[in-house]
């Protein structure tokens, strides 16, 4: 048992080594050409390597549009930051799902082209579903999500494993995997542009905070989920005429109903862990299997081969990687600082209250007054048009008409339209009811939940400005309130910690870097010096 643990260890520590180990222009341009210029029948025996190195790079670009928008207040630069913050987690980890292909007779731009025709193929099959099935409830509504979307996105990759030809299982896990990960783009943008825009203006703390849950829930949702049922796929005789095919798909789908189940608190947690658990332990299986048995054809079943370039300590080359490693990881320390930072509430001077009623709330944005519309109240044609828009042509487009109910001044405005034959005028429910108070018109707003009705008000309050809403699953709502007289102080202690830790990171790491780069000169002196001794 020791010497299996031990055994893992190493493998670990070697695997870590070999991903932050100095790679060469040389394998940068042998990933890029993968599956472009190779020899059939040659194997992959590198360890992941680029992967970690894309995250940090994209980390590192959301990080500065973050600040952009933080530091000037820009909106504009904000779907630029949704798109990163999409596809920081999405985008290296299917590089690394590509990493552990062990064939070279797929290239990185065909996943990626699968990525963007497949993903949108199956969001484009999706919405459509959605626009003819409705689900009556939230429980009904997980199970349409989860067969919906895994059905169309296992299309999707069914699809592409044809078209490619390729029948290998680990080629059918990478082409679902990619499809997934498209999807999974497209949805967390979404995601994080409606959440972000709750308020009139941009929430940063709201798009930083669904960026990262939607990126690490990446990692075990979408990708490998379609992923597990390209690889069924492949691996089954028959493909889809075998029926053992279908239990993997139904555990895909069971598995995203899980995940979209309307449970909370303790149950939610149980649930997450479990559905992650069982989809990483199903995909890591599937994966171990066909790689082992993918190099155990080719004689020698080792899966890696340990690097021959590897420099050691008495290589110049060695302390000037390790100087530039530092320089990363000290940028990659800064990125995660500068996220923190901006995750501090960017609009300050936005307040929230919550109501557990519609009624409640309706009375807040009324100021206490308990008015009430008719938004269906009929055209009455005994009520003397005072109040008529006219066209050029002399024909009646819009009537207000004006009552009094419980001590209110109610305007409604009807629509018209004139039918020739009839010619009769025909009046359609009120598009637009106000309420007059003191000498002021307020205009009927609404909210809707699911497609119903959930409260129906004038916004008579004066004294607090609401800027948008949020419905609770419990019936309540909590409202945004702007407050006008705030003031952002940013010699507050959060953020003036927060520069005294940004500045001692990048401080830290030049220090480092250049302690470094001086190590390396000497090194590379001492061998000067020790070959013009032997000479």
């Amino acid at each position: 048992m020791l010497k299996v643990a031990k055994s893992a260890g190493n493998r670990l520590t070697t695997f870590i080594k070999q991903t932050f180990r100095r790679h060469t222009g040389k394998e940068y341009c042998e990933l890029l050409t993968r599956g472009i210029n190779c020899k059939s029948g040659e194997l992959n025996r590198c360890y992941p390597w680029a992967y970690i190195r894309l995250f940090a790079l994209l980390i590192g670009l959301y990080a500065v549009f973050l600040l952009i928008i933080r530091f000037t207040n820009n909106e504009l630069y904000a779907p630029t930051a949704n798109l990163l913050a999409a596809i920081c987690f999405n985008l290296p980890f299917l590089l690394f799902l590509y990493e552990l292909y062990p064939e070279r007779d797929l290239s990185f731009i065909g996943v990626c082209l699968t990525l963007l025709i497949g993903g949108t193929c199956a969001q484009v099959l999706v919405q459509v579903l959605y626009s003819i099935f409705t689900a009556p409830n939230e429980w009904l509504n997980a199970v349409y999500v989860g067969f919906f979307e895994e059905l169309c996105k296992s299309g999707a990759a069914i699809v592409a494993i044809i078209i490619a030809k390729k029948k290998s299982p680990l080629a059918g896990f990478l082409y679902g995997a990619a499809v997934g990960c498209g999807f999974s783009v497209c949805e967390d943008m979404g995601y994080i542009f409606v959440q972000s825009n709750a308020l009139p203006a941009m929430n940063l703390t709201s798009m930083i905070s669904v960026g990262m849950a939607r990126g690490l829930s990446a990692l075990c949702t979408h990708t490998l989920w379609t992923a597990i049922v390209g690889w069924a796929y492949c691996f089954f005789d028959r493909h889809l005429s075998n029926v053992v095919f279908y239990p993997v798909l139904l555990l895909s789908c069971g598995l995203h109903i899980l995940w979209d189940l309307p449970v909370e608190s303790v149950a939610l947690g149980i649930i997450y862990g479990a559905d992650v658990i069982i989809g990483c332990s199903v995909s890591a299986a599937m994966l171990s299997s066909s790689r082992k048995k993918v190099f155990s054809a080719a004689s020698d079943g080792e899966a890696f081969d340990a690097d021959s370039q590897s420099l050691d300590k008495t290589m110049p080359e060695y302390w000037q990687h390790a100087g530039h490693l530092a320089l990363v990881i000290g940028s990659f320390l800064m990125s995660l600082a500068a996220i923190f930072y901006c995750a501090v509430p960017f609009r300050e001077t936005y307040g929230t209250q919550s109501f557990d009623s519609a009624q409640s709330f309706v009375l807040f944005m009324q100021d206490g007054h308990d008015y009430s519309a008719d938004p269906d109240r009929p055209y009455d044609e005994s009520i003397s048009d005072a109040d008529r828009t006219v066209e050029e042509d002399g024909r009646i487009v819009s009537v207000i008409q004006t009552v009094e109910e419980d001590g209110a001044t109610y305007s409604y405005m009807y629509p018209a339209t004139y039918d020739e034959e009839s010619e009769k005028y025909y009046y359609f429910t009120p598009s637009l009811i106000t309420v007059t108070v003191d000498g002021m018109d307020y205009i009927l707003e609404q909210i809707y939940d699911h497609g119903e009705l959930y409260a129906s008000f004038f916004r008579i309050n004066g004294e607090v400005e609401v800027t948008g809403y949020n419905l609770e699953r419990d019936g309540g709502i909590t409202v945004f309130i702007y407050d006008a007289d705030f003031v952002r102080d940013l010699s507050e202690p959060r953020y003036t910690i927060l520069f005294i830790l940004f500045a001692a990171i990048f401080a830290a790491s030049v220090i480092t870097y250049v302690a470094l780069r001086i190590k390396a000169w000497r090194v590379k002196k001492c061998l000067t010096n020790n070959v013009s001794s032997a000479k």
